[in-house]
């Protein structure tokens, strides 16, 4: 125990770093564990979407979304993502799926969705990027809108 002291000691700035890393990694872990959403994998993402069929949200910028998606996900710029948005709000009830092209943006969004009132949300690890590169199907353009598809079905 003498020698643990000791070598502390000689090693001031070494021990420091540790115990801060050892507290930043405590308290992000704290953190991930008491949060209201949760991460998927991409083969979890991909079971949950076949099993509970969720509101896909893709809140990647436009260009990105443009480029490539996830079949069905409706584009939801960050700055749509408020309490006023009544057409996101009709879906409550319903589970989420959110993702970014990184998954930077997407953590921040899934906070947001359990603060207005949404229960099941899960975040795709890795994002749209991880995503394509596992191998899993995309599309390219613009999603259609509901009045486009209404519109189709009335045809």
């Amino acid at each position: 125990m003498d020698q643990l002291f000791e070598f502390l000691a000689d090693n001031l700035l070494l021990s420091g770093l540790f115990a801060a890393v050892l507290v930043a990694w405590l308290a992000w872990e704290v953190s991930r564990l008491t949060r209201k959403w949760q991460e998927l994998d991409t083969l979890a993402a991909v079971q949950f979407i076949n099993q509970h069929d969720p509101l896909i949200l893709d809140v990647s910028n436009s260009t990105d979304f443009a480029k490539s998606h996830i079949t069905g996900a409706i584009h939801m710029p960050p700055s749509r993502v408020a309490s006023g948005n009544q057409p996101l709000l009709k879906e409550l009830d319903r589970p989420v799926l959110v993702y970014c092209r990184s998954g930077q943006v997407s953590a921040q969004m899934a906070t947001k969705l359990t603060k207005l009132g949404f229960e099941n949300v899960k975040m795709l690890t890795g994002g749209l990027a991880q995503w394509e590169s596992d191998k899993q199907p995309v599309t390219q353009g613009k999603s259609k809108s509901k009045k486009n598809e209404k519109n189709k079905h009335k045809s």
